[in-house]
């Protein structure tokens, strides 16, 4: 019974970290990444997309793109975004280190002249 339990958990984190990252909010049980941001004023939104390595950093982006449009009401916002990658390190009996791809940006809401 124990040998089948051990069995079971080593294949359920082995799933897990082969998953894509979904869209999502980030936060305590989003571990494979997601969405944060905060209103800077009226209409301006501070936006991060961060999935992790095991997914395209163009979908990072569309995520980006999606919240953005979710916030705003539409498509017709003004972005300025920058792109990189966060480290994340897993210790362990072999330690692992991959790139999360980001994007991080504003969304200003009302078309700027």
């Amino acid at each position: 019974m124990n040998k089948f339990k051990y069995i079971a958990i080593g294949s359920t984190l082995f799933l897990t970290a082969c998953v894509t990252t979904p869209y999502q909010k980030a936060g305590f049980f989003s571990s494979t990444g997601g969405y944060e941001d905060k209103i800077i004023s009226e209409g301006v939104y501070s936006i991060k997309s961060k999935v992790n390595a095991n997914t395209s950093p163009k979908l990072a982006l569309t995520y980006w793109h999606k919240r953005a449009e979710e916030l705003c009401g539409h498509s017709e916002y003004v972005s300025e975004l920058k792109q990189s990658h966060d480290l994340n390190i897993n210790p362990g009996a072999v330690t692992t280190t991959h790139e999360w791809p980001i994007v991080i940006g504003i969304a200003f809401c009302d078309k700027r002249s």
